[in-house]
């Protein structure tokens, strides 16, 4: 059927249908919100789920605008404006944690205290010396009689003088007031000891194990039995109108807010922070977070004793199917091209042409998608682009526009696992130039050898999969450098496979495996030399694949 714009209609510069990041999105996201059942559990408080996990462009960031603003309270805390910075700074707690003087408990506390005190400071309008007093005067009338919980009086009374200001201030507060604990108790215990350098050159094995003692005994004791008792207050007490739904929301923590290796410390307390404030029924503490960012907490934090298996019901899994996503583009489409286009209402298909290489332009576009909202978006405005004074988008200006979509696709792709994967651009450049699926094979020792090369620039610590296979493969001579060669192919494909950008196809008896498919259970270790590969669609134009098996 022949679409048919408006007569004076032309497609004009800078049209699209929303941006790739929430915050600069509120147009679009106010008017053309899908809820695919995400929203209605993350709205209710007395749902456990509180971790909203996806992928990068996934919707974590858009749930919480939306929740933002349809809720009457609403506390936003940003993770950089929290002063953790003076944490990793501090030469004392460095100098214990070097010793292998366990924090997280003092983490945890300290996330606490930071969300015990603005439920606090935001139920009473704690703003000022003559609020806080009020505050404290009333609380005291509450708990009149109440033994069990003078000593959260007695918390409160202590850092009342700093509620009203920042929460950058109260975090350096909190932290300064351990820093002088360990000092002082080091100082009076293990006297000669310097509390600052390098731990391990400064100090004799008597010295370090009497340190260690001490300084575990002081964050052991750090007010935890007066932090429980605030928590009990704020469920028992405070908070305990369920219909005065009160959220705290916490996005970002994937950004450069504090060096990672403390950052990883931090959300894991966090993490058992919320689970803790689960008691308080009104009251939901929100995070976002990338898939892949847990993983790397869950790693990093392994000899903790964290278990994903007892936090599981605290996570909100994000996934979109293809229904759902065109919803979501239906809906933009007609936000921006309402009575403009036609006279009336106006969807995908009413824009869009019939057919694309046989197969419908929905089906065209989303197939070339990592089924996430941001990749169709993009890809519909670069389509859009390139229709700048045109009146229809034809089959032709898709192709055109996949080209920039796909090149721009892999340079997020890029962007959002480089952490893990430094070496990803040198992976994905082993697909340049092949055909759509190939053997595993296909991919020759020459080609690895001289990859090799290219992935020994890369520092052997803290690497990933493939580039400790290639390691190894440079420390070991033939034969058991075969083995090495083979382990790294396995572990490139295996990593392309989880980013999503190839399925596996182990044997001629399995169906193709991909990493948005929760069912599967691939490893490296079950990748063969004759299972075949199959390059995303989202990857084709910019590595000139060609189509042909």
């Amino acid at each position: 059927m022949t679409k048919r714009a408006k007569q004076d209609f032309v497609f004009k510069k800078h049209m699209s249908v929303g941006e790739a990041d929430a915050e600069n999105d509120k147009q679009f996201l106010e008017e053309c919100f899908v809820d695919i059942g995400d929203y209605e559990i993350l709205e209710d408080t007395t749902a456990s789920q509180s971790i909203v996990l996806g992928r990068t462009g996934i919707g974590k960031s858009a749930l919480l605008e939306q929740l933002e603003k349809n809720s009457d309270t609403v506390i936003r805390i940003e993770p950089e404006e929290l002063a953790l910075r003076h944490i990793s700074n501090s030469t004392i707690l460095n100098f214990f944690e070097e010793l292998g003087v366990n924090l997280d408990i003092f983490y945890s506390l300290l996330w606490q205290h930071t969300l015990a005190v603005e439920l606090i400071k935001n139920k009473y309008n704690i703003d000022s010396a003559q609020a806080k007093t009020n505050f404290i005067d009333s609380i005291t009338a509450l708990l009149s009689g109440n033994h069990k919980k003078q000593q959260a009086l007695q918390y409160i009374e202590e850092w009342g003088d700093k509620f009203w200001i920042d929460t950058e201030t109260r975090i350096k507060e909190f932290t300064d007031k351990l820093e002088r604990s360990l000092k002082s108790s080091i100082n009076s215990n293990v006297p000669g000891v310097k509390v600052n350098g390098k731990a391990e050159i400064a100090l004799s094995e008597e010295q370090k194990s009497e340190v260690i003692h001490y300084g575990k005994k002081v964050v052991s004791s750090v007010q935890i039995e007066k932090l429980s008792k605030i928590v009990n207050l704020l469920a028992e007490d405070i908070f305990t109108d369920p219909q005065n739904k009160i959220y705290i929301l916490i996005d970002r923590l994937d950004e450069n807010w504090v060096e990672d290796g403390l950052r990883y410390k931090l959300i894991r307390a966090l993490i058992e922070t919320i689970k803790k404030f689960r008691n308080i029924t009104p009251v939901k503490i929100i995070i976002t977070l990338r898939t892949d960012l847990l993983d790397r907490v869950l790693d990093k934090t392994r000899d903790s004793g964290f278990q994903r298996e007892k936090y599981n019901s605290l996570f909100l899994q994000l996934g979109w199917n293809k229904d759902q996503l065109m919803s979501v583009l239906d809906s933009r489409v007609n936000h921006l091209l309402k009575y403009k286009y036609k006279s009336g209402s106006v969807n995908f298909n009413d824009v869009f042409p019939d057919k694309i290489d046989k197969v419908t332009a929905a089906e065209y576009i989303l197939d070339r998608t990592l089924l996430r909202p941001r990749d169709a978006i993009m890809f519909v405005n670069a389509c859009l682009n390139e229709s700048q004074g045109k009146s229809e988008i034809t089959s032709s200006i898709i192709k055109l526009a996949e080209k920039s979509y796909s090149v721009d696709r892999i340079e997020s792709l890029k962007y959002e696992w480089f952490v893990e994967h430094p070496a990803l651009d040198k992976y994905i450049d082993l697909l340049h130039n092949r055909n759509s699926n190939f053997k595993v094979s296909a991919i020759t020792d020459d080609q690895l050898e001289f990859l090799i090369l290219e992935l020994a620039e890369f520092p052997e610590e803290n690497s990933d999969i493939a580039v400790r296979s290639a390691y190894a493969y440079m420390k070991t001579g033939y034969p058991a450098s075969k083995a090495h060669i083979v382990q790294l192919r396995q572990n490139i494909l295996y990593v392309l496979y989880k980013i999503g950008v190839i399925g596996i196809k182990v044997d001629g008896t399995s169906t193709v495996k991909w990493s948005h498919d929760r069912s599967q259970d691939l490893t490296a270790k079950k990748i063969e030399n004759t299972s075949i590969v199959y390059i995303h669609k989202i990857l084709w134009r910019a590595l000139a694949i060609d189509k042909r098996s």
